[in-house]
């Protein structure tokens, strides 16, 4: 819901129609699809709460939906803990399937989709955002230092938003609503 308003609303003010939707629970988190098992994984947070993935075991593979991104910034507004751990333990959960695929729901499509590799590169990320807030004072100094570590990454839009929304976040209040709050100012 907050990301709509911060983000795309903005870049696209009147243009996404309202999207309610009605989620049905499938019983025990399985289901089949033209032979193969699927299993639903809930994650926990990844780049939100309530984070899940989609696992087909025969296949060696996982539709990681946010958890795992390949070759882009990485949603972090709404990690206020600064260290990203719930979304370590996302990647750890994920891990644990031990894919050796994996569909990531943001990519630069030039990438594979080799497990090894983008849990990897997911991990190295979250460390690398979280020495940047270690080591900067303002979101722009953040940012400028995640550009300068992954200057191929797609997306710098994204990464603008997650920098203003983890600072604004130590001043108190939670990183999105206050993204909301400092939009309307």
């Amino acid at each position: 819901m907050y990301a709509r308003e911060v983000l795309w609303d903005l870049m696209w003010p009147g243009q996404i129609p309202p999207s309610p939707v009605t989620a049905v629970t499938v019983p025990g988190n399985r289901l089949t699809l033209e032979g193969h098992d699927l299993h639903i994984v809930e994650s926990g947070h990844a780049d939100s709460d309530d984070s899940a993935v989609l696992h087909v075991p025969d296949l060696g593979r996982v539709v990681a939906g946010d958890a795992i991104c390949s070759g882009v910034h990485m949603y972090l507004a709404e990690s206020a803990d600064g260290d990203f751990g719930p979304w370590r333990q996302a990647v750890d959960t994920l891990a644990a399937l031990k894919p050796r695929r994996i569909v990531a729901r943001h990519q630069n499509r030039n990438l594979d989709d080799n497990a090894a590799r983008l849990i990897a590169e997911t991990r190295r990320y979250l460390d690398d955002a979280a020495a940047a807030l270690a080591a900067h004072d303002t979101p722009a100094d953040f940012f400028d230092a995640m550009l300068k570590r992954y200057p191929e990454h797609l997306g710098p839009t994204v990464l603008w938003v997650s920098a203003r929304a983890l600072y604004l976040a130590r001043e108190g209040g939670g990183p999105v609503p206050n993204l909301i709050a400092a939009r309307r100012l």
